[in-house]
């Protein structure tokens, strides 16, 4: 089976989750040229546990505003339009996915989730340093930066749970489905992205995802990809996964050049901060406090 054909087969199974309803309801707003707050409003609120947890991420210390945030129209006018879309579908597919979780694999989902989510926290915190990112783009992008390896399990079980747990990197995982599969699970993701009519911005930069780790010209990639490639090495880092941790400092400390070290330090001590809150948020530990960054 070739590439096309498989990627088609992955996208189409049964066995993945299909996007929810609220979340497809979402993005198709985003094609709404007489699109606004109270339309979005209106959508979420038919949602309660949603609603609940836009509530509480505009609360907490990820999104830090001067006064308490108590009803959806006040999430909506500090967070604006854009950024709570974009958060509100990444919950929705993060809530739907965790939903059909199985540890019949022994594919280490936990461990998945927040590597995922401690990346996308990171990328929300690139935008101070960045001219031309949305705080949404970099939530969702760098949020199913890695889907692909959810899909791979979901579709290859055992076998690619195995192949997960045999990688000593996250390149080193990269190359392995690329010798068993044919394909990485970048580019499953980009295909899911696509089936899944996400912007083509956020699928671009799943599919350059794994960039910087691979040493490709970081000229070459446009703010957001880099972002979101970039916050995937600082969550692996972080998160202390790797048995070659040698590449991986190598890869930070090349793409660090991008933005220099005053930036990288300023994302480093605004994504500690906004931890505590996201732990809450998403209610899980993404790091135990011997893992936490140190800023210099």
């Amino acid at each position: 089976m070739n590439k096309e054909a498989l990627l088609e087969k992955i996208c189409r199974s049964d066995k993945l989750p299909m996007l929810p309803n609220i979340a497809v309801r979402i993005i198709e707003l985003n094609n709404d040229p007489d699109l606004y707050a109270a339309k979005v409003a209106e959508l979420i609120s038919t949602d309660p546990v949603l609603s609940a947890r836009l509530l509480q991420v505009s609360n907490s210390s990820m999104f830090p505003f001067r006064r308490e945030i108590t009803n959806l129209n006040e999430a909506l006018t500090v967070l604006g339009v854009q950024l709570t879309m974009s958060i509100a579908v990444g919950f929705a597919i993060i809530d739907t996915m965790r939903g059909r979780e199985s540890n019949d694999s022994g594919f280490n989902h936990e461990g998945f989730w927040r590597k995922s989510v401690l990346g996308a926290i990171a990328a929300i915190e690139m935008r101070s340093e960045l001219k031309d990112t949305q705080q949404g783009d970099l939530f969702v992008a760098a949020l199913m930066q890695d889907i692909g390896m959810i899909a791979l399990e979901s579709i290859a079980g055992k076998k690619y749970s195995q192949l997960v747990n045999t990688a000593r990197s996250h390149l080193d995982l990269v190359e392995l489905e690329r010798r068993v599969f044919g394909l990485d699970h970048a580019e499953v993701g980009t295909a899911m992205l696509q089936h899944w009519n996400l912007p083509s911005m956020h699928v671009e930069a799943v599919r350059h995802s794994h960039d910087l780790l691979e040493a490709k010209p970081i000229i070459d990639l446009s703010e957001l990809e880099y972002s979101v490639a970039f916050s995937g090495l600082l969550a692996e880092q972080w998160i202390a996964e790797s048995a070659s941790p040698e590449l991986l400092d190598a890869s930070i400390k090349r793409s660090v050049e991008r933005i220099g070290e005053e930036s990288f330090k300023n994302i480093v001590s605004k994504t500690v901060e906004a931890i505590p809150g996201a732990n809450e948020v998403f209610k899980m530990t993404l790091l135990a406090q011997e893992q936490l960054p140190v800023v210099d």
